[in-house]
């Protein structure tokens, strides 16, 4: 197991210790032995003192929390509200196969998880919903282009929908991760909105450098703190042209600000944001 594999049994086992001081002690144990003992090697017998058993080539399973989480680890259970379900795709080579991608929230935040081939298929049959708590079994994690922490689940996961012994009310809905529209200015990248549809404009089509086509698509969302133009590009775009009307209310689940031409700010969407117009749960 890696340090960090290490680290995260301890803390699955005694929640009430942290990241921080199990790196503190790690560096402890460091200078007593004069950096003449591997970190791994110290990291079991840091473990062995918490009562947690470490073989050479071992991994655990436990249910954690998605701020614990960190890229590497295997053999990884964690649970979630779905609040996003992104469309399947399929991709070719030596073993061509399907994916598809879900954003989950905990007490911690947001995670991307990515379903492989058979697991994708629970999104293409329905099965899966927004608003359902889920455990994720047997997962692994990897680090994104951006640098964030992701789960992703193969052929030996386990997707469990609504599981028992699970309080649903401990989870949050993506509500509770909402930006309003007049703290647009001061947020970054992947904000999540609520509002309701203004007006829809007509969508234009536009030739890229490459001389490919394009679709943009325009509409206002107030949110009663404002109201903001959102632009919807390409299959966004032809996704939302006949479904928006003025007067309905949706989700923005990761959606990017950038500055208008006015010199305000719009939001824009494509086919890394979830768009839902079944607001019931919350």
């Amino acid at each position: 197991m890696s340090v960090e594999e290490i680290i995260q049994a301890i803390l699955c086992k005694h929640p009430e210790l942290n990241r921080a001081q199990i790196l503190e002690t790690l560096e402890t144990e460091k200078s007593i032995t004069g950096g003449l003992i591997a970190d791994d090697t110290l990291m079991r017998l840091i473990g062995a003192r918490y009562d947690v058993q470490i073989g050479q080539n071992k991994t655990f399973n436990c249910s954690i929390s998605t701020g614990l989480l960190v890229p590497a680890l295997n053999d990884v259970s964690i649970s979630g509200r779905i609040v996003a379900i992104f469309p399947v795709k399929c991709f070719e080579g030596k073993q061509p196969g399907k994916y598809a991608s879900l954003l989950i929230a905990d007490k911690d935040g947001l995670l991307r998880v990515m379903l492989w081939n058979d697991k994708a298929s629970l999104v293409e049959s329905g099965d899966l919903k927004t608003g359902k708590v889920a455990r994720f079994s047997h997962g692994y994690t990897r680090e994104d282009r951006n640098g964030k922490v992701e789960l992703h689940l193969g052929s030996k996961s386990r997707l469990e929908i609504n599981p028992g012994g699970i309080e649903e009310e401990s989870f949050p809905s993506i509500s509770r991760f909402v930006t309003k529209i007049v703290e647009l200015p001061k947020a970054q990248q992947n904000v999540h909105l609520l509002g309701m549809v203004g007006d829809v404009f007509a969508s234009s089509a536009f030739t890229r450098q490459d001389q490919t086509a394009g679709k943009v698509l325009r509409f206002m969302l107030a949110d009663g703190s404002g109201e903001v133009v959102v632009v919807a590009w390409n299959e966004k775009a032809e996704e939302l042209e006949f479904l928006l009307k003025k007067g309905v209310e949706l989700r923005l689940v990761n959606a990017r600000v950038k500055s208008g031409s006015n010199g305000g700010f719009e939001v824009h969407v494509d086919g890394a944001t979830f768009v839902d117009f079944s607001v019931s749960y919350e």
